[in-house]
């Protein structure tokens, strides 16, 4: 048997994207043995740590947790994973076919989790992925970590794609609970970090297939009633071709449905805290309007330059493009302080210095290029390089912090990943620079005129621009690091991490977003490579020049080995420092949160840029999109609570985020995407804090 992914191709500047009413649901029932239990903040460890029970915090409105038994012992459970043939000149077909999940308690703590093939190579890159993921997810629901258990997934034949990840996820849950699933049941729909489940291609081809194998209960990603049909390219009413052949088909909003739909019986979840909860104190608006003041007197006169010069004899168009991003985020910036959503208007106004800023840089630059000073020229772009050198002394500044509370310990863990961001930006800037001075080299031979024509300004903005921005962008992200450290600053529980249990988590983070990285970059970047006839690592760069996410997460994921600043900061501050623990916390979570985020949206979402911009214009699927983003808004909400009930309070960070989501979900489709990315975010840091209480 073969699982593949749905391809579907779609325009984008640099290459290529490959995208990829409910029915009856079973009887309902609690988990059998489940108690509830009211706790004082940091007094979760004894129950949350115990390996014969979950303890899933927050399940009522007054800040009840709820209890239940685990498994506690070596567990299986078969499922049968949806696939659809695609290629070789055949009509699309589908099916099902078998995987046996098994878990069992870890007392080695260390990352154990297994894909079982049948012969060498016969899981796929995208499967791994899906595997890893769906035991991440699995162990985050139940409140444990990634090490408390081991997870090992076998299925026969060649076996790929991650549309199957939802189901292992509901899998996962089921062995470690120790709850049947039906035999009938089967379900598609990949799972994203915060629970919810994602939409797939080739559904109405993949329940045929599950039908002809018996299944009468098929389940479906929320928001995709209606799929396309892979032969006739028109939309199939899912629900009507269940019942047309016996079965019936289920919307599977998030995981906590998709354990429903196969076992029948509910986990408890945390109750979402009320959105005024997630308000932000008059004390930090009040830091976030002084450092906004800050970047808007940094910006002004970029920008007054910039409408000078456009008056004066026109700018090019990559010039006018940045200039008009910088004009239109200023302006949301202005108008968002003016309505009081300090923290949105705080991220408006940096994304608008960084366009500014990369333009101002770039029209410097072509300036002496046009004047015949190539050497000028590159010694303005090497200048700006060291700009963004300034990562080293954040991260430092950072690094000597002596925490002593919990929310001391997250202002740390926020302010290292936005440097850490800033640092991989420096160093792929420094990288891009290099080719930018070549280009440069290049032009010595060209005359003065054919410097000044139109064309030959757009080619050299086009080559210069993605190095200042890249500069821009380390420079801000190290700016906001250390800013945060005074935006961010709030009393909290007194508390000292256990850095076994810290260094136990980044590894889980860190594996995670491993298998997430080579399974993105099997499925986009390799196929990149192969496009443009170019080495893989050609390749890398390509990509990480459009999307910053992806450089953000490689470089992330990378630090705790790489060489350079990150080891002589190890060496430094020791192996076994808070400092280093938390940078390699910070760095394996921001790795695992953008690598994900880079997942969700080239392959499930199906994201169609702007040829020009780059910008995001499109999804593949709207409907599932914007149930996916009333999840993850719910989503933070819950694990809010869970915080709170964790550690006596919602961590600032994800309280900023959780805001500046809310703003975002009310723009184009870029900001919605941005919306997700905060939502999440927002989740990421309330998880952090329960994490951080339960070790």
């Amino acid at each position: 048997m073969q699982l593949v992914r749905h391809h579907h191709p779609v325009a984008l500047a640099i290459a290529f994207v490959i995208a990829c009413g409910p029915g009856a649901r079973p009887p309902g029932g609690t988990t059998p043995g489940s108690t509830t239990k009211q706790l004082a903040p940091l007094g979760i460890k004894e129950d949350a740590k115990a390996p014969s029970q979950a303890l899933i915090l927050g399940t009522d409105a007054k800040g009840g947790s709820t209890i239940i038994p685990l498994a506690g012992k070596d567990a299986s459970v078969s499922v049968d994973a949806m696939f659809v043939i695609t290629g070789g000149g055949n009509p699309a077909s589908g099916g099902s076919s078998p995987v046996k999940l098994t878990t069992a308690p870890n007392p080695d703590g260390d990352v154990r989790v297994g894909i079982y093939e049948q012969f060498a190579g016969g899981a796929g890159p995208q499967w791994r992925a899906g595997v890893w993921i769906s035991s991440f997810v699995a162990a985050t629901t139940l409140g444990k970590d990634l090490t408390d258990f081991t997870f090992s997934a076998a299925a026969g034949g060649t076996i790929d794609g991650a549309s199957a990840s939802g189901l292992m996820t509901a899998g996962f849950l089921a062995s470690l609970v120790g709850a049947p699933v039906d035999p009938k049941a089967t379900m598609t729909g990949i799972i994203n970090p915060d629970g919810s489940i994602g939409p797939v291609g080739g559904i109405p081809h993949k329940f045929l297939g599950s039908i002809e194998k018996g299944k009468t209960r098929l389940g479906y990603p929320i928001g995709q009633r209606f799929d396309e049909d892979m032969n006739t390219h028109q939309p199939v009413d899912l629900v009507a071709l269940a019942k047309e052949h016996g079965a019936t088909a289920t919307e599977i909003a998030d995981v906590y449905d998709a354990y429903t739909f196969l076992t029948g019986k509910t986990l408890p979840r945390p109750v979402p805290v009320d959105q005024s909860e997630m308000a932000v104190d008059d004390t930090v608006t009040a830091a976030l309007d002084a450092k906004y003041a800050d970047w808007q007197k940094m910006i002004a006169s970029n920008l007054d330059h910039l409408v000078a010069l456009y008056n004066e004899r026109g700018l090019p168009d990559g010039l006018q493009q940045m200039a008009l991003v910088a004009k239109q985020r200023l302006e949301s910036a202005e108008k968002l302080r003016k309505e009081g959503l300090a923290s949105a208007a705080y991220e408006r106004i940096v994304e608008a210095w960084i366009y500014a800023a990369a333009a101002t840089s770039t029209q410097e630059i072509l300036e002496l290029v046009q004047k015949h000073d190539i050497v000028g020229a590159q010694a303005r772009l090497h200048e700006l390089t060291e700009l963004a050198s300034q990562t080293e002394a954040a991260l430092r500044t950072i690094g000597a912090i002596k925490p002593d509370t919990l929310g001391g310990h997250l202002r740390m863990i926020a302010a290292y990943r936005r440097a850490i961001t800033g640092w991989g930006f420096h160093i792929f800037s420094s990288e891009v620079v290099g080719q930018t001075t070549q280009f440069l080299d290049s032009l010595t031979g060209v005359s003065q005129d054919d410097l000044n024509t139109p064309g030959a300004a757009d080619q050299i903005v086009g080559s210069v621009a993605p190095s200042v921005l890249a500069i821009a962008r380390a420079v801000s992200s190290t700016q906001t690091g250390v800013e945060g450290l005074d935006i961010e600053s709030e009393k909290s529980v007194s508390y000292l991490c256990s850095l076994p249990n810290v260094r136990r988590l980044a590894k889980s983070y860190q594996s995670a977003s491993a298998a997430n990285l080579n399974y993105f970059e099997t499925l986009f970047v390799k196929e990149l490579a192969e496009h443009f006839k170019v080495p893989f690592e050609q390749a890398q760069t390509k990509f990480a020049m459009f999307e910053p996410d992806y450089l953000v997460a490689t470089m992330a994921a990378n630090m705790p080995t790489m060489g350079g600043l990150a080891d002589s900061l190890k060496t430094e501050w020791g192996e076994d420092s808070i400092a280093w623990g938390l940078a390699s916390l910070a760095g394996s979570e921001l790795s695992f949160f953008k690598s994900s985020l880079l997942v969700s949206k080239w392959y499930s979402l199906g994201v169609e840029t702007d040829e020009i911009s780059g910008r995001p214009k499109s999804v593949e699927h709207e409907k599932a999109f914007i149930h996916m983003l009333d999840s993850a808004d719910r989503s933070a909400r819950e694990n809010a609570r869970a915080a709170r009930v964790a550690t006596g309070s919602i961590p600032i960070q994800a309280r900023l985020a959780y805001q500046n989501a809310k703003v975002l979900r009310e723009g184009d489709v870029a900001d919605k995407l941005a919306a997700l990315q905060a939502f999440w975010q927002s989740s990421t840091y309330s998880q952090t804090a329960v994490m951080l209480a339960r070790n």
